[in-house]
C-alpha cells in the first residue's frame, strides 16, 4: 500500500498506521504542554476507543484517519480527520471534522496537518472542514480562545493560546462560540437583589407545580442514563451541530463520569412519571488531577487522581462544580422546569459543601446566554470557538 505524505516547508505529515505511530500520537501532547502547569493529560474521548480500535457502533457512525506531523524525525503535531455519517445524513452536508488536534507553536506544523485533513476530505468528496470536535459535540468541541491561563474545567478543552492564530491563518473562520460562567457562591447569588424577583417567582412556581425533582438513584443508573439519552435527543434536536446519540455512546460518556459523580447534584425533573428535565452538577475532578502524576500510562494517572480525590485531604479539592447538560422537554406544559432545576441544584450544591460553580458550555447565541447576561452581567470566564472553512477546489 502506498503511504501518502503531505509536505509543507520542512514538515512531513503521514497517516498513523502502526502501534509505534499510535504511541507517538498519544505522546505529542506531552511535548506541546511540557511547560504548561495547567495541562491535564488525557482526552475526553479516548484515542483507543475512537481512533485505534473503535467499536462496531462507532465504525457505523464515523470514519476516521489520524495523521502525525514530523520534523527531523520527531512527531511535533497530530490531528484526526473525521467523517460523521450521521451528521451528513441529518444535515445533508459534506463535512470533514478535525479533532484530537495538538501542535507545537509553529504555524507550518498546524497548516500541514490541516492540509492533510482537507486532502482526505476532498478525496471523499467532502466540501467543508469544521472543528475541532473530538470526535463530536457530545465529547469535546472547540478551541479555548479565552481563559487559557487558568486550570481547565472538567470535561472541557484546554489548549495553548496560539491555536486560534494557527487555525485562522490557515483560513478557518469562527462558526460558533460557547462560554463558561463562574460563580463563587451560587446559593447566595440567586438571593441577591439582581436575582431576587426571579428567585421569588421560582419559589412560587415550585409551590404550585406538579413537577417533582429528585436526585440520581445509583441503583437505577442504567435506566436513568437511558431516559436521559432519550430526552437529550428530543431537547437538542434543533441545537447547532446536534446528532442523535445512541445508547452505546451515552453509556460510554456516563461511564467516564461515574467515578466522580455526586448523585445528590444530578437532578431529574419528572411530570406524571415522565422525565421532562435534567441537569447535572459534576464535581471538578481537575482540582485533584492537576497534582497527579503526568504519566503516559492512563491507568497510573487515573489511580493517582482518584487517590487524591477520594483519599486523605480529598474533600478540600472537591469544592468546585461544573453545571453541565441542562435540558428540558420542549413539549412540557410546565414552563418553569428549568428554573426549578436551577434553584434546586444551587441549594444542593450549597448543602453538599461545594463553594463554587461554573456553567459550561453556554452557546453564545442561545437563549440561556442572553438570560444569563440579562440577570448577571459579567464577562465569561472562558470562551471556546468552533471553526469552519470551505475546501471546494
Amino acid at each position: 500500500m502506498t503511504t501518502t505524505v503531505t509536505r509543507r516547508s520542512d514538515v512531513d505529515v503521514r497517516p498513523v498506521r502502526t502501534r509505534r505511530d499510535w504511541a507517538r500520537f498519544r505522546g505529542v501532547p506531552f511535548l506541546v504542554y511540557r511547560n504548561d502547569p495547567n495541562w491535564i493529560p488525557g482526552d475526553a474521548a479516548d484515542v483507543g476507543d475512537v481512533l485505534v480500535s473503535p467499536s462496531a457502533g462507532t465504525r457505523s457512525r464515523i470514519t476516521t484517519r489520524a495523521f502525525l506531523a514530523y520534523r527531523d524525525g520527531r512527531a511535533v503535531g497530530r490531528i484526526a480527520a473525521i467523517h460523521d455519517h450521521v451528521f451528513d445524513r441529518q444535515y445533508r452536508a459534506s463535512t470533514v471534522f478535525f479533532g484530537y488536534f495538538e501542535a507545537i507553536d509553529d504555524p507550518a506544523v498546524s497548516h500541514a496537518l490541516l492540509d492533510a485533513v482537507a486532502d482526505w476530505g476532498r478525496a471523499r468528496s467532502l466540501t467543508t472542514v469544521v472543528g475541532p470536535l473530538s470526535p463530536s459535540m457530545l465529547w469535546s468541541a472547540g478551541v479555548l480562545v479565552h481563559g487559557n491561563d487558568i486550570p481547565p474545567l472538567v470535561g472541557m478543552p484546554h489548549n495553548p493560546p496560539y491555536y486560534a492564530d494557527h487555525l485562522e491563518s490557515w483560513g478557518l473562520a469562527g462558526a460558533k462560540e460557547f462560554h463558561s460562567f463562574f460563580s463563587e457562591d451560587p446559593h447566595t447569588l440567586v438571593q441577591t437583589p439582581t436575582f431576587a424577583r426571579k428567585y421569588e417567582m421560582g419559589k412560587r412556581w415550585k409551590a404550585r407545580s406538579s413537577v417533582t425533582v429528585r436526585p440520581m438513584d445509583p441503583s437505577r443508573f442504567d435506566e436513568d442514563i437511558e431516559r436521559v439519552r432519550v430526552l437529550y435527543n428530543t431537547a437538542f434536536a434543533d441545537f447547532w451541530g446536534f446528532t442523535p446519540v445512541d445508547s452505546d455512546e451515552m453509556r460510554a460518556l456516563a461511564d467516564t463520569m461515574r467515578p466522580i459523580m455526586d448523585p445528590e447534584i444530578v437532578l431529574f425533573a419528572e411530570l406524571d412519571g415522565e422525565l421532562v428535565g435534567f441537569v447535572m452538577g459534576l464535581p471538578d475532578v481537575n482540582r485533584a488531577a492537576l497534582g497527579a502524576v503526568r504519566s503516559r500510562f492512563g491507568l497510573v494517572r487515573d489511580l493517582h487522581t482518584l487517590l487524591r480525590w477520594r483519599g486523605p485531604g480529598g474533600r478540600a479539592r472537591r469544592d468546585h462544580v461544573r453545571l453541565d447538560m441542562m435540558f428540558v422537554d420542549p413539549s412540557c406544559p410546565d414552563r418553569g422546569v428549568s428554573a426549578l432545576l436551577i434553584f434546586e441544584l444551587f441549594e444542593r450544591i450549597h448543602d453538599q459543601g461545594y463553594r463554587s460553580v461554573e456553567a459550561a458550555p453556554v452557546q453564545s447565541d442561545g437563549g440561556w446566554f442572553r438570560s444569563v447576561l440579562a440577570s448577571y452581567p459579567v464577562d465569561p470566564t472562558r470562551t471556546y470557538r468552533i471553526y469552519e472553512r470551505s475546501i471546494t477546489p
